[in-house]
C-alpha cells in the first residue's frame, strides 16, 4: 500500500506544484529555462510530503522482512509503530536529504530537458526530440544519487531501531568504505526510472 499511494499522489503533487510555479515564474518576466528550474523545485519538494512516509515505510517492510517479531508487519502497522514510538514527525524522518533528493532532481530533469529542447532545439525533431530531452534529462539528473543513497541508509538505521546520524556521517562513511561508487549504488535503476518520469511528468 505505501507504494501504491506513492505512486498514485507523486505524480499529482508534482504537477500541481511545479506547473503554478512556473506560471507565477513566468508571469514575473524570466525565460523557459528559469521556469523550468524553478517549477522542478518546487514540485519535487511538495513531493517530499508524500514521498518520506511512504519510503520510510517501504523501507521498513524490506528490512525488517522475514525477522523475529516483523511476521505479521504490514504498511499500517509499521505506520502505527513509528507514530506511537516517535509521533508523527516520526513518519518524517530521513525528510531533509529526500527533500534535497527531491529537488535537485526534478530542477535537474526539467532544466535538462528544456535546454534540450530549446537550447539544442531539438524539439525541431517532433515527439521523437521530445522523448530523447526527456530521456537526457532523467539520465542527467542522477548526478544526485549520492543523496538517495544516504536517505535509503537512514531511513534503512531508523527500520532497525537504530538512532539516525547526520547526513555528512553517511557520507563519509560511504567514501570511506566503498569511495565514490559506494555513493552511486544503484544509479543504473535510477536513471531508467528516471527516463520514464522526465517524459511522461516534464515532456508531456
Amino acid at each position: 500500500p505505501s507504494r501504491t499511494i506513492e505512486g498514485a499522489l507523486m505524480g499529482a503533487v508534482f504537477l500541481v506544484g511545479s506547473a503554478s510555479t512556473k506560471k507565477r515564474v513566468a508571469a514575473m518576466g524570466f525565460g523557459k529555462n528559469v521556469c523550468a528550474m524553478a517549477g522542478g523545485v518546487v514540485g519535487g519538494v511538495a513531493q517530499t510530503v508524500i514521498m518520506t512516509p511512504c519510503g520510510l515505510i517501504f523501507t521498513s517492510l524490506n528490512v525488517n522482512k522475514g525477522k523475529k517479531g516483523h511476521e505479521d508487519d504490514t504498511a499500517l502497522t509499521v505506520a502505527r509503530k513509528i507514530v506511537n514510538e516517535k509521533g508523527l514527525l516520526g513518519l518524517y524522518i530521513g525528510s531533509g536529504p529526500m527533500a534535497i533528493r527531491q529537488a535537485s532532481n526534478w530542477a535537474s530533469r526539467s532544466l535538462i530537458t528544456e535546454i534540450c529542447r530549446t537550447n539544442l532545439k531539438l524539439s525541431r525533431f517532433g515527439l521523437l526530440g521530445e522523448i530523447a530531452s526527456g530521456a537526457i534529462g532523467g539520465v542527467g539528473a542522477t548526478w544526485n544519487t549520492p543523496i538517495e543513497t544516504v536517505r535509503v541508509l537512514m531511513q534503512k538505521d531508523v527500520s532497525e531501531g537504530k538512532a539516525p546520524r547526520s547526513t555528512g556521517e553517511y557520507f563519509s562513511e560511504q567514501l570511506e568504505n566503498g569511495g565514490i561508487p559506494a555513493l552511486y549504488r544503484g544509479v543504473t535503476p535510477r536513471a531508467i526510472q528516471g527516463i520514464w518520469q522526465t517524459i511522461f511528468m516534464v515532456v508531456f
